[in-house]
This record gives structure tokens, C-alpha cells and sequence, in this order.
């Protein structure tokens, strides 16, 4: 895992073979603590079952904290007082860097101990109120394959000439153009190609995404006029759609940006990241309501007269809805997806009884979220107190 997916809820991820993630010593075990220390220094993530005894960069300082201070020494750390002297104990004239001998220098207060114990669980707490939303999502995402009668993508075969089955090549007829007379291989690419034909065989209806949304939609371009918090309204990034929690969270102006009311995002709405990271995909519930989102962010407002809007949800941050919507990409250096092609993707429609049990999981999944930033905010609020006597 690199060092950029820390922060992320749910990390891209890469493999190495068993061999050189043990030679170089990169595993990483339950209750450690990261600490990014390259470029973006001080991001920090407590080592949870979601990426217990994954392989993570060299370039991320580890952490072996002695029992129940685990969750206290996180919270400090991810404070402003902790992060400021993170970076002020970093090196570099033009790229900062941090590693783990300056880390260990730095002081940890040594409070109260009712402070540090209520500090710990209530991190400590966060961190499992995420492991369980992270189980209901792939719950949801099961059930989205079971009641659609959708074999899992590893268990499917993909059409290759290659003979090794370590390149994607295939023949394409001239049958399979469309009117947009695409020509480049993505768009053509086995997995796609595999997904659609299985989805054509589901015993559900299949309806184009079109018929499912009120709309789909990029804002315009705009000037970005940065103010502080109380002039301004909570500006996210693609970048910050999907972290734990948004780092560097800037805000824009009220009265400065034009058409600012086309930027915000309200309940139910599905974002799509469409620059960079092609697919990454969102769900607005008890987190960024009336948040303003970049214009690199495609917006989905489902109609929940048709479907489930956190079964929608499901299905589109599944393998099958993710490479549906990657297929769609193109770009010479920068990777990007226009808006019209969020209405041309395949969605299976099982029963409203499965869809609103599938949406349940992924709205359960979202409050333990909101859940886990308001145990860390309160455990923020009892650390500064205990610091500054405010």
C-alpha cells in the first residue's frame, strides 16, 4: 500500500509477492500506527483489520505503541499540535520528509490519566465503528451479486489471445462500435466486455443508468476564491471524497463564487470522481450534505421512485458498476469521464425488498462512519482542553 493510501477508506491496492514484502520488513500488524513522512507529512492511520499485515511503503514511519496508548498517541499526533511538530521536525528543502529516529524525538504530553484513557477508547472506538462499516459494505456489495445472479469477477474467464493469460488481447469486430466510433482499447477492454455480457444474463430486469437518474451532471468550471471557515462553505476535492477524513479541507466563498448553489451536494446524491482516479465513487448520507464538491467530481441524483438510491450506490462502487464506468475513459495524459456516460451504464434491478436491504447495509455503513469522526472530534475537544486549559 502506498503511502498516499493511507488516508484512503478504502486503499488501491498493489501486490507483491510474500517473499519481498518479508525481506524488506513492510508488513504491518494490528494496533501499530502509520505516519506518512514523505511529501504529505504527519497523515496518520491506525492499523485496523482492514489493513492488518498488508505490505505498506518504506516511506511511512511505523509506530509500536505500549498497550492503551495506541488511541492517545494517534489522537495527539493528528492534532494541530502534534501534526505542527511533525513538520517541524521534518527535513527537506523542497520535498519534506520525516523519518522514524526524528519521530521518536518528539514529545508526547503526558496528561491526566483519566485524559489519556478516555483519549484512547474513544479512537480506539472510531477505528472499530470503520471496521464495521467496512464489513457492511462488503456485505452489501456480496448481496449485490447474489440477488442479480452475478458470479464474483475472479471466479469469471476473460476472453485473451494471449496465450500466458498476462495481456488483455482480443479481436474486435466492427459490430461493437458505436456512434461515438471509440477506438481506443480501453473501451474494448475483457473485463468490460465480460461484465455487460454477464449482466445481460441476469434473471433481473436491466435498465440503462438514464432511466434510473434525474440527473446526471459536472457543475461548470470556476474560480475558486478561498476564504476562511465563517465567510465560507466546506470545499472538497476529489482527493478528499475519499478519505477517512478530509485533510487540508479549504473553503470557498459565499458571495465570490458564481452559481455556487450548482456545487453543493445534498442526501442520497452519488459522486464519481472523473479526473486522475477514474471511478472512485461516493455516497452523500450524514457526511457532506450541502458540502460544495469539485467540478472534477460527476454528480448522479438517483430518482428514488425507480431504485434504491444506497442500492444504486452499492452496484456502482462494485466491481461490476467500477468497470462499467472505467470503460468510459479517455485522456492522452490525464484519464477523464464525461457526465453523459454515467446514463449509459448497465444496472440490474432485483426486488424493492433486496434493494432497500442492500441500501439499509450501505446507510448503516455511512452513520458508523459519521459515527467514527464524531468520536474523534470529541476525543480532539478533550485533548485541547486538556492542553490549553480552554
Amino acid at each position: 500500500m502506498a503511502s498516499a493510501e493511507i488516508s484512503s477508506l478504502e486503499p488501491e491496492i498493489d501486490f507483491i509477492t510474500n517473499e519481498q514484502a518479508n525481506k524488506l520488513n513492510l508488513r504491518v500488524k494490528n494496533g501499530w500506527i502509520l505516519v506518512t513522512g514523505f511529501g504529505t507529512i504527519g497523515n496518520i492511520r491506525i492499523v485496523d483489520s482492514i489493513i492488518n499485515d498488508f505490505a505498506v511503503a518504506n516511506n511511512v514511519a511505523r509506530i509500536i505503541p505500549k498497550e492503551n496508548f495506541t488511541g492517545f498517541i494517534a489522537a495527539f499526533l493528528s492534532s494541530n499540535y502534534g501534526n505542527k511538530l511533525l513538520n517541524d521536525y521534518a527535513a527537506g528543502a523542497v520535498v519534506k520528509y520525516i523519518e522514524a529516529p526524528q519521530i521518536a524525538q518528539i514529545p508526547i504530553p503526558i496528561l491526566p490519566d483519566d485524559i489519556i484513557t478516555e483519549t484512547n477508547d474513544l479512537y480506539l472506538a472510531a477505528v472499530r465503528c470503520r471496521e464495521d462499516a467496512h464489513n457492511l459494505l462488503i456485505k452489501a456489495r456480496t448481496l449485490v451479486l447474489e440477488y442479480n445472479n452475478l458470479p464474483p469477477l475472479e471466479e469469471a474467464e476473460f476472453e485473451t489471445l494471449d496465450r500466458d493469460k498476462e495481456i488483455d488481447l482480443r479481436l474486435v469486430s466492427t459490430k461493437e462500435f458505436t456512434d461515438d466510433f471509440r477506438l481506443d482499447a480501453n473501451y474494448y477492454n475483457p473485463v468490460a466486455e465480460t461484465i455487460i455480457a454477464k449482466l445481460k444474463l441476469s434473471q433481473n430486469k436491466i435498465v440503462y443508468s438514464g432511466e434510473l437518474n434525474i440527473s446526471a451532471f459536472t457543475p461548470k468550471m470556476f474560480a475558486r476564491n478561498y476564504v476562511d471557515a465563517l465567510n465560507g462553505i466546506p470545499f472538497l476535492s476529489g482527493k478528499n471524497l475519499i478519505q477517512i477524513r478530509p485533510t487540508g479541507l479549504k473553503y470557498i466563498s459565499k458571495t465570490e463564487t458564481n452559481d455556487v448553489s450548482n456545487l453543493l451536494v445534498y442526501k442520497d446524491y452519488i459522486l464519481v470522481t472523473r479526473a486522475g482516479t477514474v471511478g472512485r465513487t461516493i455516497y452523500i448520507y450524514h457526511n457532506y450534505e450541502n458540502f460544495a464538491v469539485s467540478d472534477n467530481v460527476l454528480r448522479i441524483i438517483p430518482n428514488s421512485g425507480s431504485i434504491d438510491p444506497g442500492y444504486y450506490y452499492a452496484f456502482l462502487s462494485s466491481d461490476y458498476g467500477f468497470y462499467q464506468i472505467d470503460r468510459f475513459k479517455h485522456g492522452s495524459v490525464i484519464d477523464v469521464i464525461d457526465d453523459d456516460y454515467l446514463n449509459s451504464l448497465l444496472i440490474p434491478i432485483p426486488e424493492k425488498d433486496q434493494q432497500k436491504e442492500i441500501g439499509d447495509l450501505v446507510r448503516q455503513a455511512y452513520d458508523l462512519r459519521a459515527e467514527a469522526i464524531r468520536l474523534e472530534d470529541e476525543a480532539q475537544e478533550i485533548l485541547t482542553k486538556a492542553l490549553t486549559g480552554k
